[in-house]
């Protein structure tokens, strides 16, 4: 009844039914999902409430997929109600699409919530015209995204978490998994999700600072996190107790398991050392250590094992030799990226001739490197809104013949860009959370996206059947 006074209020009463014999895109699907997080901000100043509110619009637009012309209305009157937030496209009505039949009827005659709809235009003089003609209030529709776009096109939100009271700095999935999830963020709790059915499976608390990263053991019964409060912690997934403390006496930044035995783990910290651990006791192995000379910020072993990467907070990334058994640590070579800035995130995977490497950076750049046993050979680089914040990026799983190096990055204004680095432009643009995406992750099969935001905001993010 309240959408019928709105159309009554702002809507001419003049009305086009709409057939359905189109599909929506998934570009106009993300277009409503972004539409909806933007006049968010001003609805209320309730974190709680915006959360449940976008949620309950995701439910909608599920249960209720068809909604190419519902757009254009729905554009129309929040414009109206908020015009200090709209755009100039939102007081267009561009959701046309696909052949059109229609006829005229009476608004009171109508059941707007059971029909689709589409504004003429109110009653001014521009109304009259013509179909197609610019400014005209019918549009063609943007085209279904073909291609990489359609590879990567994930236009269904199933869910949103809110568990987080503050900015969410990393989620994970674990090892081969599509459907267990770890978050962790700066209300110092870590927290384990499930993706089918969704839910909070439990919460690890323990830390007394904000916890920045995480890592998964080989078989998944094991969580090792890393916190400001100076610790490492190792939990137990199954019950979520926390078996073992390491103590350190700076912020840990970073902490890793060692490959091919997970009872020793790596740490770097705030005061730039690389330190490891035995995680039967708890106690720092001798020769496992390294002074790099600066904040570390992120570890990540090369494919082989026997490499571990560590950069800082001065655009350095040092190469180190380790012992994939014993841990035994060799300083082998610093590189430097483009620009300085400190490094917010790497990632590695492997590729033909050789390894790559992501590196994401505080300079509005991502790197891509090519590893040259311990160097790195600057492959391709890509500018995005990152704003100085700790915005973390990551490779595509799935590698295959015909396709290129894909990344996943979030952005300061929101939105989740989907990139082909070897190309250098991106391929699609997702829009759902209200302020900066700090990071984001992907199932090993690619089929489902993660991306959490400064507010703590996590949003699932999935491929309809018909596009995968």
């Amino acid at each position: 009844n309240e959408y019928k006074s709105y159309l009554r209020s702002y809507v001419s009463r003049t009305v086009m039914i709409v057939s359905r014999d189109t599909p929506p895109s998934a570009l106009q699907h993300q277009q409503i999902v972004a539409q909806d997080a933007r006049y968010n901000n001003v609805r209320c100043n309730i974190p709680h409430l915006k959360t449940l509110y976008m949620r309950r619009r995701s439910q909608l637009l599920r249960d209720r997929p068809d909604r190419s012309v519902y757009q254009g209305i729905r554009s129309r009157l929040l414009a109206t109600k908020y015009p200090s937030v709209a755009t100039p496209s939102d007081l267009r009505s561009n959701s046309r699409t696909g052949s059109m039949h229609s006829r005229t009827c009476s608004l009171d005659s109508l059941d707007v919530l059971g029909q689709q709809v589409v504004v003429v235009q109110p009653p001014t003089p521009q109304s009259t015209r013509k179909r197609g003609a610019p400014g005209s209030s019918l549009s063609t529709r943007s085209p279904r995204p073909t291609g990489e776009k359609d590879v990567y096109a994930f236009t269904d939100m199933p869910h949103i978490f809110d568990q987080h009271s503050k900015s969410v700095y990393l989620v994970l999935f674990a090892h081969n998994s599509s459907s267990l999830l770890a978050c962790c963020a700066a209300d110092h709790v870590i927290s384990l999700c499930d993706l089918n059915p969704y839910g909070v499976r439990t919460t690890l608390v323990g830390h007394e600072g904000a916890v920045r990263d995480m890592d998964w053991s080989i078989d998944n019964s094991l969580l090792l996190s890393a916190g400001e409060d100076g610790s490492a912690r190792l939990w137990k997934i199954e019950t979520g107790e926390c078996l073992r403390i390491v103590s350190h006496f700076a912020p840990i930044r970073a902490s890793r398991f060692l490959p091919m035995n997970n009872n020793i783990c790596v740490t770097g910290c705030g005061e730039g050392v690389v330190q490891g651990y035995n995680l039967s006791t708890g106690k720092p192995l001798s020769g496992a250590r390294e002074r790099i000379g600066s904040a570390i910020t992120c570890l990540v072993f090369g494919p082989d094992s026997s490499l571990l990467w560590v950069s800082n907070t001065k655009g350095k990334i040092l190469s180190l030799s380790v012992n994939p058994l014993s841990c035994q640590m060799k300083k082998l070579r610093a590189n430097s990226i483009p620009g300085g800035g400190s490094i917010v995130s790497l990632s590695v995977r492997s590729g033909r001739p050789n390894p790559l490497m992501l590196v994401s950076s505080t300079s509005d750049l991502i790197f891509m490197f090519s590893i040259e046993k311990d160097s790195l050979l600057l492959v391709r680089k890509c500018p995005v809104k990152l704003g100085g914040l700790p915005l973390k990026s990551v490779f595509c799983p799935l590698v295959t013949a015909n396709k290129g190096a894909f990344i996943v990055t979030g952005s300061n204004d929101g939105s989740v860009l989907v990139y082909d680095m070897e190309k250098g432009k991106a391929v699609n643009k997702l829009q759902g959370h209200s302020c900066p995406v700090y990071s984001v992750c992907m199932s090993h099969d690619e089929n489902t996206l993660i991306s959490a935001d400064s507010s703590g905001t996590i949003i699932v993010w999935q491929k309809r059947d018909t596009h995968t």
